[in-house]
């Protein structure tokens, strides 16, 4: 069984995820490196790698789970 996080995060993902989180934090004010920061990185990272690969799609899925 291949996990998610066998595959490495390339060029393209990373940008990906690091703007999807980059913009949840501020638009929910989410410190970045606070344990809500932590949560939310491994959130997106988890939701990136099952086949959320748009930043739409992540952040709507941050939008349901902040409840905002």
């Amino acid at each position: 069984m291949t996990h998610f996080f066998d595959k490495p995060i390339d060029e393209s993902s990373s940008a990906v995820l690091l703007d999807a989180f980059t913009e949840a934090c501020r638009q929910h004010e989410i410190v970045a490196d606070s344990r809500d920061g932590s949560d939310l990185a491994t959130i997106l990272t988890h939701a990136y790698y099952k086949g959320m690969t748009s930043a739409e799609a992540l952040a709507a899925l941050v939008s349901n789970l902040v409840g905002k």
